[in-house]
């Protein structure tokens, strides 16, 4: 029994072992055919990219083959709402050609130092300039994760640093300013095959010759007449070397109507280059840098509006790359009310002047439809050719205009109109302590929202902003496009009354959501544009978002339109009063630096500011005492022959008799003050107001 059991353990040991070496050899078969199938896989999709790739191009080649020089001698044509001209851009004039032989080597090595240093060096395009320019914009990213990895298939990625005078020639000769990772691909693609069809130096006369050096210069000879009334063989090291300059933002670096200490610059940082590059010694870099240069600078047709023209303008070139609104060949049909651009000039020209004793050196104005956004008049000053500095789109401090933002903040977070304040002495602590006054000194004791607001007291906004907590204002007014970054948290409780700086045309525009019931827009001079081509390219057709509640909107429209509480303060036939319904605010920031209006009707938003651009204070002139004058006969004159209509009240405002000194609805009959309550939030028990022992 003992044998025959060993050798029946020792059978099944063998057929154990059998199936072992069974599986092991199914699994070796199956690991070969996985690695067969994943090699063919691999193989196969390789093979397809590589095939796609060759097809695409060939047909990106073939593309180039046929392809014609861009025409880019271009008028371009502002119209305004009723499609009358308002501007005509001379356009850029067909290039006057200079051989290679004719241009001095100045130009071309100022050329070759700011733009392509390597030029005569690589091929169609720099890989190591592509490479550096992905890293570098690859490590300014503000993008985590994967997203960081999606600046590697962006055009603007490649821009930077990254393209060849061969690649803004093609560019500019055969492609749209598209900013997309298949255009940059045709770009390169292009670059190779225009490298094979013309040597270096004569890309290099086509560059010069084509390029786009602002105020409707096109190519060398052009500028050089331009800017310096010379013939490009003349042209010295100091004028070559600003010219060399300007194609890379030829409207931001231009010496005429840019930023000539900008175009300094960029003239310094060219110069650097052609010494680093041994083009030039140190003390012939130094004589051209401080030359003085004559520039003669011949000027475009005129801009009949001019400041609304320029920001326009602007506007284009955001989107679609610097310099391009002047020589794309644009139509753009603007939004601009010709009748109130002229009236709104007219009030700042006849008011600055009467306030002059008062030491008001400029005006700004906005006019704004707060149903589509579409701005019709803006006034940047007083005097295009004395500033070109638009006010109505510079950082200024809003004084007490900010204050509806601060208690909108209110409202959306459950208090009402109702809500008590106390407007006493208060020390908000700090070091040195913050004690705001009200603007007459004086107090007066405890109030409502709507009181406070109305009579502008600066002691209940603060205690409004203390009580909500800075992000929660700050977050709503980034919320309303005002860009309230780090220097708001800065200020403290004094944001409460304006210590961030905004534009005029930014907050006008939040009123402008107050007057659309709590839905925002992008204000907007653009109706539409068309290209050259004849292609729509942009139209006003944006989408308004909800913001803010539109219980509360009407509710901070109400109060704004209180003319009879606001009466307290400002006294009877103010100039907040225009014969209809209006609602509006005024500021005024410390020592009069700035006096600010800003208002609406259902029809019409208009904000005005005045001041001095210098931020020189004037002579007590508050809100009410300047730029109200302006605002009141800019608003008239707009709403002329205009009947006049009411705010809306949506079905989620209630309106309720409350006992004024507690909040409480009174009973049906009995006396109280109608206020107006989002529903849900009509006071229902007897006011708690231990939150005012904190101040």
């Amino acid at each position: 029994m003992v044998y025959r059991g060993k050798v029946e353990g020792h059978n099944f040991k063998v057929f154990v072992d059998n199936i072992k070496k069974n599986q092991l050899k199914k699994f070796k078969n199956f690991c070969k055919f996985f690695l067969k199938v994943t090699f063919f896989a691999i193989g196969s999709c390789l093979v397809a990219v590589f095939f796609g790739s060759y097809v695409y191009y060939l047909k990106v080649r073939s593309d180039f083959l046929y392809a014609k020089p861009r025409i880019n001698t271009t008028q371009t044509t502002f119209y305004d709402k009723d499609n009358n001209v308002i501007y005509e851009s001379y356009g850029t004039k067909e290039p006057e050609w200079v051989a290679l032989k004719d241009i001095p080597d100045t130009v071309k090595k100022a050329t070759l130092a700011a733009e392509d240093l390597e030029f005569y060096n690589h091929d169609a395009y720099d890989l190591k300039g592509i490479l550096r320019a992905v890293y570098e914009n690859y490590q300014k990213s503000s993008e985590t994760g994967l997203k960081k990895f999606a600046v590697l298939f962006r055009e603007d990625s490649y821009s930077q640093g990254g393209s060849t005078i061969t690649q803004q020639l093609v560019k500019n000769r055969y492609l749209t300013n598209e900013k997309s990772f298949d255009r940059k691909i045709k770009e390169l693609i292009y670059a190779s095959e225009l490298e094979k069809r013309y040597t270096k130096d004569q890309i290099l006369e086509i560059y010069l010759n084509e390029i786009y050096y602002g105020e409707q210069a096109l190519g060398i000879q052009n500028a050089a007449k331009i800017y310096f009334n010379k013939n490009a063989k003349d042209l010295n090291l100091a004028e070559a070397s600003m010219l060399a300059g300007l194609p890379q933002a030829p409207t931001k670096f231009s010496p005429v109507s840019g930023d000539y200490y900008e175009s300094k610059k960029r003239q310094d940082y060219v110069l650097q280059r052609m010494y680093f590059a041994k083009f030039i010694d140190y003390e012939t870099a130094k004589l051209a840098a401080n030359e003085e240069l004559a520039i003669s600078g011949k000027k475009s047709f005129v801009k009949k509006y001019p400041f609304f023209v320029d920001w326009v303008m602007s506007e284009i070139d955001k989107e679609y790359g610097d310099g391009y609104t002047e020589r794309s060949g644009l139509k753009v049909y603007t939004s601009l009310d010709q009748r109130v651009q002229e009236l709104s000039e007219k009030a700042v020209i006849i008011n600055l002047e009467k306030f002059k004793y008062r030491k008001a050196g400029n005006a700004a104005v906005v006019v704004i439809d707060p149903k589509t956004n579409e701005v019709r008049a803006i006034v940047g000053g007083k005097n295009y050719e004395e500033s070109k500095v638009n006010v109505a789109t510079s950082l200024r401090q809003p004084g007490s205009s900010f204050k509806p933002v601060v208690y909108m903040a209110g409202l959306e977070n459950g208090y009402t109109a109702a809500t008590k304040f106390t407007d006493k002495y208060v020390n908000f602590g700090g070091n040195p302590p913050y004690i705001p006054r009200n603007y007459d000194g004086s107090y007066h004791g405890t109030v409502t929202m709507r009181k406070a607001l109305a009579w502008s007291l600066n002691i209940p906004a603060v205690e409004m902003l203390s009580l909500l907590g800075m992000d929660k204002v700050i977050d709503l007014g980034n919320k309303l496009n005002l860009d309230l970054d780090e220097k708001a948290k800065e200020c403290g409780l004094s944001l409460a009354l304006g210590c961030k700086e905004v534009r005029l045309l930014d907050l006008t525009n939040v009123y402008s959501i107050f007057d659309d019931a709590g839905k925002m827009g992008v204000p907007t001079g653009i109706k539409k544009i068309i290209a050259a081509d004849g292609k729509v390219i942009a139209e006003n057709k944006q989408r308004k978002k909800q913001v803010i509640s539109k219980e509360n909107a009407y509710i901070m429209t109400n109060i704004l339109s209180d003319a009879i509480t606001r009466r307290t303060i400002f006294g009877y036939g103010n100039k907040l009063e225009i014969g209809r319904l209006a609602a509006a605010k005024t500021g005024t920031t410390d020592n009069f630096t700035d006096s600010w209006t800003i208002g609406f009707t259902p029809e019409v938003v208009v904000g005005v500011w005045m001041g001095n651009n210098d931020h020189s204070p004037m002579r007590e002139t508050s809100g009410i005492e300047g730029a109200a004058y302006i605002w009141n006969e800019v608003i008239t004159g707009t709403l002329l022959n205009t009947p006049s209509s009411d705010f809306q009240k949506p079905d989620g405002v209630i309106e309720v008799k409350v006992n004024p000194y507690n909040s409480l609805p009174v009973k049906e009959g009995s006396w109280g003050i109608a206020e107006f309550f989002k529903e849900g939030t009509i006071p229902k028990d007897k006011e708690d107001l231990s939150y005012l022992k904190r101040f």
